[in-house]
Formats: structure tokens, C-alpha cells, sequence
């Protein structure tokens, strides 16, 4: 994030050096969505990228707690702060017919050299004939194989309790702006007729060698500008799409502090 559009925020941090976390709410008539975002650690070097951990959330919500009624969630986007780098090279590549079909256990036997992070998912199922049951998920983000020039993180959401599992293959993009690393993916097809989400999350971590030197999937600097501590920063933005045409989006803000001189 530039100077400039860091000097406002930096000047709330003089009065509040540490802020809790929270997700940020967003309604449109009764479906509530929430998003939090987190980074890890939060003390970070003022210029030069240092290995971090990113964790974003999300959950959907009914203002009058019927969960049946909640339309379908078919795309999400995560936006992330454009001072998040995200870097692969020297990782392995998962390909989408390794993981799907596959077990979690097969997942990780086929594909754990491309493993980038973890997470949960919970949904509602409805099949047809049968009350509405709510299933919870494991999730791996494995790398994915570049498409036309974009990165891809594939997500295998796995249930033992039925047994069960889809796919979310998110599309990574840098873009100009704020928030510099766009991760988007819709719901699968063959999802389409029982998957209702109501919370997500992953975090994205991995530190690796490659060419001799220690790299990390994720890094980012606390940009604060010279001679402040720290920086607020809007951190992530989020985008929800449901089957029913309603779009909401959330913003969170988190802080850093500058580690070391």
C-alpha cells in the first residue's frame, strides 16, 4: 500500500496500537453474510516481504435463524490487500482429476508435495424426499496447474459423515488497485442441487526451499510509512453471489506493527 493512503489510517494507530479482530457484517432483506480475515504474525519488517499466514472466513446467515431458507451460494471472491504477495514457484502442481474423485486421505497420498493451506466448510444438503441435514467439511487447498496465465488453488471439501466430496477451484489474479490478489471461484455443477454453504474458512501457508533459498506462498511487509509504528489497513474484501441473483460484499481492516528498526 502507498504512503499515501496509508497517513489517515496510521494516525488512528497513534491512538490504538492493537485492535481485535471481528467480522464484518453485511444484510440485504434477511440473508446475512459475514467475513473476517486475519494475519499472521502481525509483526512484520516495514519493506522487505517476511513469510505470513492468511485466513479468511465467511458465513450465511439468516436473520430469523431458518437456515432453510437460504438462497445458494454460487460465487465468492476474496480480495486481499495488495501488499500480499503470493508466490509458487518450486511448488508442486496438483492436477483436478487427482483429488476429484478421491478421499481426503487419497487427496493427501496424490498430491501432498502441493498442499498450500487448510480449512472448513459447513452446508446444508437437500436431496430430494429427505429433511434438510447439515454436513461438516474438511478442506485442503492444494496448487493448482496456471491457465492462461492465472494461478489456480484447488480446494477439495471432503465430509466422512456421509461420505462425500466437491471441488472449488479458485482463480488467482493480481490486479491494479488496493487489493492486488483476487481469489474467486464458483460452486460446481454437480453441487448445484444440494450444496447449501453456510461457513468457510481457510488459511494459505507454506515455506519452502527453492534454488537454495527460503521462500514463503504467502509474505507481505507492514508499509507503514517512516517513522510511524504501524499501519491500519483495509486488509480483505469479500463478494458473495447467490443463485437468486442477491450480490453482498464486506470489507475487513486489520493492523500491523513495523518489526525491528
Amino acid at each position: 500500500m502507498r504512503a499515501r493512503h496509508l497517513i489517515p489510517l496510521v494516525a488512528a494507530l497513534a491512538l490504538c496500537t492493537a485492535l481485535p479482530a471481528r467480522a464484518e457484517l453485511s444484510q440485504q432483506g434477511s440473508l446475512i453474510v459475514g467475513f473476517d480475515g486475519t494475519l499472521s504474525p502481525t509483526a512484520l519488517p516495514r519493506t522487505d516481504p517476511a513469510p505470513v499466514s492468511v485466513r479468511v472466513a465467511g458465513d450465511i446467515k439468516d436473520s430469523a435463524g431458518n437456515p432453510d431458507s437460504l438462497p445458494q451460494l454460487r460465487r465468492i471472491s476474496v480480495a486481499i490487500n495488495r501488499a500480499g504477495r503470493l508466490f509458487d514457484k518450486g511448488i508442486p502442481v496438483c492436477e483436478l482429476t487427482s483429488i476429484q474423485p478421491a478421499t481426503e486421505r487419497e487427496a493427501r497420498e496424490r498430491c501432498g508435495g502441493a498442499i498450500v493451506g487448510d480449512g472448513h466448510v459447513a452446508l446444508q444438503v437437500r436431496l430430494p424426499a429427505q429433511e434438510p441435514f447439515m454436513v461438516q467439511a474438511n478442506l485442503i487447498a492444494f496448487n493448482g496447474r496456471s491457465q492462461g496465465g492465472r494461478k489456480l488453488i484447488l480446494a477439495q471439501v471432503y465430509a466422512t459423515e456421509p461420505p462425500g466430496a466437491f471441488v472449488l477451484t479458485f482463480t488467482v489474479q493480481r490486479r491494479g488497485g488496493l487489493f492486488g490478489t483476487v481469489m474467486s471461484t464458483t460452486l460446481p455443477q454437480s453441487a448445484h442441487e444440494w450444496a447449501y454453504l453456510t461457513h468457510f474458512d481457510m488459511t494459505l501457508h507454506r515455506v519452502y526451499r527453492y534454488r537454495g533459498e527460503r521462500r514463503s506462498y504467502i509474505s507481505a511487509a507492514c508499509a507503514a510509512p517512516a517513522g510511524f509504528p504501524g499501519a491500519l489497513f483495509p486488509f480483505a474484501k469479500a463478494t458473495y453471489g447467490f443463485d437468486n441473483g442477491q450480490r453482498l460484499t464486506t470489507t475487513v481492516v486489520r493492523s500491523c506493527r513495523v518489526r525491528g528498526k
